[in-house]
């Protein structure tokens, strides 16, 4: 799926190495210290507008080139996207909430949530549904599929964090010594090569992982279109 527009792909890691620097810029603009708790925060609205927009926009767009689907036809893919995608992120982002809260109470119900309802705003966003049978499906879906999908999704974490280890050992290296319970601060954040260079590489990841759930969801999709064993 990447090679198929490396011009524009390339364009959105740029873009997503751009709006990781807006976290630091807003810690200065809010004029608070260092902290973990802070940067999380700021560094999620910085990307927000790719995870709003952009990314689920490209997912609609290979989706419609790959299957042409009734629910998003390749030749009006654009309408339909700008139609849906802001229903599709709600969706996605209640869905965040209640995932973080079960996870903070007791672990198992936010895994079950993620597990079972997962891919409702892919079907939002991509087939038209409304949210409580996108819900419906991808509890159906998962409940048949679930051992693979799930075999799948852990794979893809596994290369997340691989290079999470790799990106932490590589700074603690380029970077001067820094306080750990706060974390480098938003200048040295904003002036060090090094972190431009893993922004940029953290939105070729994060590209990747789109294309893998999307590839992913295809599969879950013929997988539930075709007869139970």
């Amino acid at each position: 799926m990447l090679r198929r527009h490396p011009l524009p792909f390339l364009g959105l890691a740029v873009m997503a190495m751009a709006l990781a620097q807006l976290g630091p810029v807003l810690e200065l603009a809010a004029r608070v210290g260092p902290s973990l708790l802070i940067q999380p925060i700021f560094g999620f609205a910085g990307l927000l507008p790719l995870e709003m927009y952009f990314i689920p926009r490209m997912q609609a767009q290979l989706d419609a080139e790959l299957r042409d689907a009734p629910g998003n036809p390749a030749r009006s893919w654009r309408e339909v996207f700008e139609g849906r995608w802001l229903r599709a992120f709600l969706l996605r982002l209640g869905l965040s909430v209640a995932i973080g809260l079960g996870l903070l109470c007791f672990l198992i119900p936010g895994i079950l949530v993620l597990t079972l309802f997962g891919w409702a705003p892919l079907r939002v966003l991509l087939r038209g549904d409304a949210p409580v049978p996108a819900l419906r499906w991808s509890q159906t879906a998962m409940a048949r599929q679930w051992p693979r999908i799930v075999q799948a999704v852990l794979a893809m974490l596994l290369v997340a964090l691989v290079y999470q280890i790799a990106a932490g050992w590589a700074l603690d290296r380029l970077l001067p010594a820094v306080d750990p319970e706060v974390g480098p601060g938003a200048l040295l954040r904003l002036k060090h090569p090094a972190f431009w260079i893993f922004n940029l590489l953290g939105g070729a990841l994060n590209l990747w992982l789109s294309c893998s759930l999307l590839a992913l969801y295809h599969r879950l999709e013929a997988a539930t279109a075709a007869p139970a064993p």
